[in-house]
């Protein structure tokens, strides 16, 4: 069967799978919603893939960040074959496994089912051998096709290096707003993102040295750093695990160009607001929770006093096939969920708003909580 024989039996295999008229974009250029329905994003890749090496899958499909951050993966259909003898191809999401399949040297089609609500953006792929890896093709769903309401705003990945074009020429001293910078010119919101570090490109035009420094939220953060003539690069590490919430500038003293600033995002925690003033955070956890090993909320936030709607537990059971999850509030059982080996993301409703002092996670098997997703109600307890 030729390749191009092949890529069609692809496409129509994804398509009797979903079991709707997918639609098939065989090159780059926007993403087009169809609102509840399905679409199979369709790429031909034809390159080689070394041992260990990872890419990502938006990128192997060409797209934008902002169309693979709208796009929630079902399915990965891979059209490859191995180098030499059999390879594994492995599919990730925020560097945890998720699926993987073999490919020997004839060229083959393999199939990877992607749990629910997985969004393209996070999704990797790595290979164990020398692979060619001839086409990829996505089963997706527009994440806005899920109900009313305004639109995310759309965040940096973690992990991420953004870059800015600045080419701002300082006399004796001046600002650099990034937060501001970043929106205009990447189109992300930095709210709720780390800063690792700050690298700038600069160039002194008059003395010998200028000196640049880190406002985060309003305050000093990380060192002076002295820009000099001697290098082209300054970097600046952030001594702060601070989320973005308010400003985040570049405080310059001295004669300079500043051509180009380089920030490396930390863990991001994405914040979605909904109709009704509901607001969802998220929270990174990696805590095992047993018989006898509950997770009190409280720990997460020691200090909120908000009330709680809503609980997303994105985990998985770490030796059962499957284990339930039980939310409690004060000694009494609100709302449980079942998770399975397999990463899911199943949602605890709770019938009125808790405050999140009162509410502990508990398992009687050993569950491993990865994040948590968390509602808050609009309704303040003071």
């Amino acid at each position: 069967m030729s390749k191009a024989s092949s890529l069609f039996v692809l496409i129509l295999f994804a398509a009797l799978v979903s079991q709707v008229n997918a639609q098939v974009r065989p090159g780059p250029g926007p993403v087009q919603s169809y609102g509840q329905q399905d679409q199979v994003i369709s790429q031909r890749i034809s390159q080689s893939l070394r041992m260990r090496e990872v890419r990502r899958i938006s990128e192997l499909l060409r797209l934008s960040m902002s169309e693979s951050m709208d796009l929630q993966a079902s399915s990965l259909t891979i059209l490859a074959q191995s180098l030499r003898g059999a390879a594994i191809i492995e599919i990730s999401s925020r560097g945890r496994l998720i699926s993987s399949q073999s490919v020997r040297r004839q060229l083959s089609e393999v199939t990877m089912l992607i749990p629910a609500m997985t969004s393209l953006d996070e999704l990797e792929l790595s290979v164990s051998d020398d692979v060619i890896i001839d086409t990829v093709s996505a089963l997706v769903r527009s994440s806005r096709s899920q109900g009313p309401g305004p639109a995310r705003q759309m965040q940096p990945m973690s992990g991420q290096m953004l870059r800015l074009d600045v080419r701002q020429d300082i006399r004796y001293s001046g600002e650099i707003h990034l937060k501001q910078l970043v929106k205009q010119q990447l189109g992300l919101n930095l709210e709720g993102a780390q800063i690792e570090r700050i690298a700038v490109e600069a160039q002194v035009t008059r003395g010998f040295s200028a000196s640049v420094q880190v406002e985060l939220n309003g305050r000093l953060v990380g060192p002076v750093k002295t820009i000099n003539t001697s290098q082209i690069v300054t970097p600046i590490p952030l001594n702060s695990i601070e989320e973005v919430r308010g400003s985040l500038r570049l405080l310059v003293r001295g004669d300079v160009v500043i051509n180009q600033v380089h920030i490396r995002i930390g863990q991001v925690r994405p914040i979605q607001s909904y109709g009704g003033g509901r607001q969802v955070e998220r929270f990174q956890v990696f805590q095992e929770i047993s018989s006898g090993r509950p997770l009190e909320l409280s720990r997460l936030l020691p200090y909120d006093n908000r009330l709680v709607s809503s609980i997303s537990i994105d985990g998985r059971s770490s030796r059962s096939s499957s284990a339930e999850v039980a939310l409690v509030a004060m000694g009494q059982l609100i709302g449980s969920v079942i998770v399975t080996q397999v990463p899911m993301r199943p949602m605890i409703q709770l019938m009125r708003p808790a405050s999140l002092r009162e509410l502990s996670l508990q398992s009687l098997s050993p569950v491993i909580i990865d994040a948590l997703e968390i509602g808050f109600d609009d309704h303040q307890m003071w």
